[in-house]
C-alpha cells in the first residue's frame, strides 16, 4: 500500500497584543476506594489542542487543521493571525470532535492495592491513594468584513475574505512586513513590538496571513473551532507566534487523524522513565515529569499518549441524522425550541446544581441572535416556555431561513463533516510537549510511521501491603519499586525522568540517542537493596528483581489494539 503523508500545512496560530487565555479543562473523573480497590485519575487535561487530517478522497490531497479556541476578554479585543503556506478555506469546527478525542485518549493511572496472605493469616486493610465539506459562502448579512480605511490596503494584497460562523476573515500578504503591520493595525488587530521579527519569519518563507475576528454583534460566548483546509501536505506547526500569548510550560496537544501512527520529525520523541512517576498518588506528579523529561531531551520534544485504532473515540454528540436545518425555514419563532427538542438538541438540566443548557453549544448563541430573551427574564425559562411569553418574543430578531443557514453552517455541516473524518481515518495519536515562549523558536515537523508500536493511554499498577519490610508497588512494565519506610513513593537520586529519547527518520526505524534503561535499572536495584528481602513462609507473593526482566514494555504497557465497533 502507498504510504500516505499525514499532515497539515505548516499552521499555528496566536493573538497579536491579546493573551488567548486558556480557560480550565480539567479531565472528568477522580479517586475512589473501596476495600483496597483502584483508584483511578486521569492527568490534567489543560492546555492548547488542535486535531489534524488529510482528506484523500477527491483524489488530490487537502490538509485540515482544527482548532480549539480559548479566549477570554471583551469580544471586539478579539483579534487572531495564522499563517498558512497557501491561501485556504476557512470553516466552522466542531467542539465535540475535541472533547470526544480528549475524553477517549486521556492517559488515565489505575493504583489497586493488595496484601500478602501472611503466614499468621493476618491481612492488613487499607485504602491507598486517596452533506460533504461545502465551502462556506455568506452574503454579508449586513457585515462589513475588513473594509480598509480610506478604501487604500497599503500595499497589502487581500487574497480572499469572508465568514465561518461567528467568525469574519481575510487572508492578506504583503511586500514587507511593515505594510503587514500597517494593514492589521488599520483594521483594528493589536500590535506586539514583538510581533513585526517573527512574522518576517513567515513572510520569507512564502507564508500567507489569515486574520481573524468576531463578525459584527457576535459575541465572545459564540465562538467555536475553526478550521483551515487547503491543497497540499506540509507536516508542521509553525509556534514561533505562539510565544507572544504563551505562558510558562504550556501544555500542547496534538491529535492526528490518519492511517499509522505520527511521531515529530525534526524534533525529538521522549518515552517517559514509568520508575520516574509517582504511582502511590496515582501519577500526580505526571506533568512534572513530563516537563524534566523534555529538558532532557533539550527543552523542545513531543511524548506519545495514545497511539492506535481510533475506534475508541465516541461519536456522541459530533453529529446527528436528525439535525434538519430546513425544519426551520418556515418556521414561526414561537416553535423553535420545540423543533430543536424533536432533534435532540433542547434544554437540559442538571437536578443538583440546576445549571441549564443545550444539545449544542452554539445553540445558545444562535437563540440569543434571533429570539433574544427579554430584560429581566431568565433565558432558560424564557426559551422554555416560548408559547407563554410569545408576547414578549422580538418577530423584528426572528427569521426561519437565516436562523436554517446558520444553523447548517454551525451544527450540522461541521458535525457531519467531523463524522467524515472518525470514518475516514483509521489510526488516531496524541502527542504532547510543555513548551515555555523563550522554547518556541523552531517549528516542530511530523509525519506517519509504521516503525513504532502502538501506545496505550491506560497505566494500571498494584501496590502490595507487605507482611515485612517495605510496601511496594509493581509498575506495568514489570519493575518493582519498593515505597519509603513511611509508604511513600521514593525520589531515587540520579533517577532519569526519560527512560528514552530518539529521533524519528521519514524512513526506517527509530534512532535511539539516548538510552537510560540500564541507568534505571541499576538505579531501582541500589535503591530496593535490603527494602524487599523476601515473603515470610506461607505468604502468597514471590519478589523479583527488575532487572531480572529482559522485556520491557513502552511507556504505559503496550497493548496489541484490534478494530472495535465505535462507540455511539
Amino acid at each position: 500500500m502507498t504510504k500516505r503523508p499525514l499532515f497539515l500545512s505548516c499552521l499555528t496560530a496566536a493573538a497579536l497584543g491579546l493573551a488567548l487565555t486558556p480557560t480550565r479543562a480539567d479531565a472528568c473523573g477522580g479517586t475512589f476506594c473501596d476495600g483496597g480497590g483502584p483508584t483511578v485519575m486521569p492527568v490534567d487535561q489543560t492546555g492548547e489542542t488542535i486535531v489534524f487530517w488529510i482528506d484523500h478522497s477527491g483524489g488530490e490531497p487537502f490538509t485540515e487543521a482544527h482548532i480549539q479556541i480559548q479566549y477570554e476578554g471583551e469580544a471586539q479585543n478579539f483579534g487572531w493571525i495564522i499563517p498558512v503556506q497557501q491561501v485556504p478555506e476557512v470553516l466552522v469546527g466542531n467542539q465535540a470532535l475535541f472533547d470526544n478525542l480528549l475524553a477517549a485518549t486521556v492517559p488515565t493511572y489505575t493504583l489497586t492495592t493488595t496484601s500478602q496472605a501472611c503466614a499468621d493469616g493476618g491481612s492488613i486493610g487499607l485504602c491507598a491513594g486517596a452533506d460533504r465539506l461545502n465551502e462556506f459562502a455568506d452574503d454579508g448579512g449586513g457585515d462589513e468584513i475588513g473594509q480598509d480605511e480610506g478604501g487604500d490596503s497599503g500595499g497589502v494584497d487581500i487574497l480572499d475574505r469572508g465568514f465561518a460562523g461567528a467568525f469574519e476573515y481575510v487572508v492578506l500578504t504583503g511586500s514587507t512586513v511593515q505594510e503587514i503591520v500597517d494593514w492589521l493595525d488599520m483594521a483594528g488587530y493589536a500590535q506586539d513590538e514583538d510581533a513585526p521579527p517573527i512574522l518576517q519569519e513567515y513572510l520569507d518563507d512564502g507564508f500567507v496571513f489569515v486574520g481573524v475576528k468576531l463578525r459584527g454583534g457576535a459575541t465572545v460566548e459564540e465562538i467555536h473551532p475553526l478550521a483551515i483546509r487547503y491543497p497540499g501536505v506540509e507536516p508542521c506547526i509553525p509556534i514561533k507566534l505562539t510565544r507572544i500569548a504563551a505562558v510558562d510550560d504550556m501544555a500542547i496537544r496534538a491529535f492526528f487523524l490518519g492511517e499509522s501512527r505520527a511521531t515529530p520529525m525534526n524534533w525529538p520523541h521522549v518515552v517517559l522513565n514509568p520508575v520516574a512517576l509517582d504511582w502511590a498518588t496515582t501519577v500526580s506528579n505526571y506533568l512534572a515529569v513530563v516537563s524534566l523529561a523534555i529538558d532532557e531531551a533539550g527543552g523542545r520534544a513531543f511524548i506519545t499518549e495514545y497511539a492506535g485504532t481510533d475506534s475508541i473515540v465516541s461519536t456522541s454528540d459530533i453529529d446527528s441524522p436528525a439535525w434538519n436545518p430546513t425544519s426551520f425555514e418556515g418556521l414561526e419563532a414561537v416553535a423553535v425550541v420545540n423543533v430543536l427538542n424533536s432533534q435532540g438538541l433542547g434544554i437540559t438540566c442538571d437536578e443538583f446544581s440546576g445549571e441549564c443548557q443545550f444539545g449544542h453549544p452554539q445553540i445558545e448563541p444562535l437563540l440569543q441572535t434571533y429570539v433574544p430573551v427579554p430584560d429581566g427574564l431568565d433565558p432558560y425559562e424564557f426559551w422554555g416556555s416560548l408559547s407563554t411569553y410569545e408576547g414578549l418574543i422580538d418577530l423584528t430578531a426572528w427569521s426561519g431561513p437565516d436562523f436554517a443557514a446558520d444553523f447548517a453552517e454551525r451544527i450540522s455541516i461541521p458535525g457531519e463533516h467531523a463524522l467524515d473524518m472518525l470514518t475516514a481515518a483509521t489510526y488516531v495519536t496524541r502527542l504532547m510537549t510543555l513548551l515555555s515562549p523563550h522554547e518556541m523558536i523552531e517549528d516542530p515537523t511530523f509525519h506517519e510511521t509504521d516503525s513504532l508500536p502502538p501506545v496505550d493511554n491506560q497505566g494500571s499498577a498494584t501496590r502490595t501491603l507487605a507482611c515485612e519490610g517495605n510496601d511496594w508497588i509493581d509498575l506495568p512494565d514489570g519493575r518493582m519499586v519498593a515505597l519509603t519506610n513511611g509508604g511513600l513513593y521514593p525520589n531515587i537520586e540520579g533517577m532519569p525522568f526519560a527512560e528514552r529519547i530518539e529521533q524519528v527518520p521519514a524512513m526506517g526505524p527509530a534512532q535511539v540517542t539516548t538510552d537510560n534503561r540500564s541507568t534505571i535499572d541499576d538505579l531501582l536495584a541500589d535503591w530496593n537493596e535490603g527494602k524487599l528481602s523476601g515473603p515470610e513462609p506461607g505468604c502468597a507473593v514471590t519478589r523479583l528483581r527488575a532487572e531480572a526482566l529482559l522485556t520491557m514494555l513502552a511507556l504505559f504497557g503496550v497493548a496489541l489494539t484490534t478494530r472495535r465497533r465505535r462507540r455511539a
